[in-house]
């Protein structure tokens, strides 16, 4: 079994536009290639596969039982690191007001199938689906989904107490495009930058 952790750089169509029209594309390449190198320098400590870029971001798998606090925490850290990037080499040269700056998350679990195809390891499973479909979701019903998390409910279910203290945390029902399953399907949305309400 792998937790699976999808997550999206909010507005990305947008911004590589503008840069491409000012031929500042390689600034959207650089600050990619350092959010990357922030990945590695944090997967070797905590010790999760960066499984695939996915144009703009990545999949990355962690242990089922890895620590709810520390993986919030690597989240933060990881909104607060791309957002330091953009300020300093994206936001200068951009000729347009980019309303959406940051990262949205969706996270689940469950087993995946192992193959290899073409030489590279790939998997293909529920989880994976699900925590891309939990992801886009957040933008819906949402005119500000950066920093945010949707989580399924059996991901929250193991986290829940570690979590509810430190988080503003509250259900939210979604329609998820070709998941099965009718109707909405019941998940916790977060907010990594929000304290619960008192």
């Amino acid at each position: 079994q792998k937790m699976v952790l999808v997550f999206d750089i909010c507005s990305s169509t947008s911004i590589l536009e503008d840069l491409l029209q000012s031929e500042n594309e390689a600034k959207w390449r650089n600050l990619l290639i350092s959010l990357k190198k922030f990945l590695r320098h944090e997967s070797e400590s905590h010790v999760f596969d960066i499984y695939k870029f996915v144009g703009d971001g990545w999949i990355l798998l962690f242990d089922p039982a890895f620590d709810a606090s520390t993986l919030f925490d690597l989240l933060r850290r990881l909104c607060e690191e791309y957002e330091r990037l953009f300020r300093k080499s994206i936001e200068p040269v951009l000729s347009v007001d980019i309303k959406n700056i940051g990262i949205t998350f969706g996270i689940d679990k469950g087993t995946l199938v192992r193959i290899v195809m073409n030489e590279k390891v790939e998997y293909i499973g529920r989880p994976l689906n699900l925590a891309t479909r939990l992801q886009s979701a957040i933008k819906d019903k949402d005119q500000k989904p950066e920093g945010k998390v949707m989580i399924s409910k059996n991901v929250y279910a193991g986290m829940s107490k570690v979590l509810r203290p430190l988080y503003r945390v509250e259900t939210a029902r979604r329609k998820l495009r070709n998941i099965s399953g009718t109707g909405e399907h019941i998940c916790k949305k977060l907010w990594l930058f929000q304290k619960p309400p008192v």
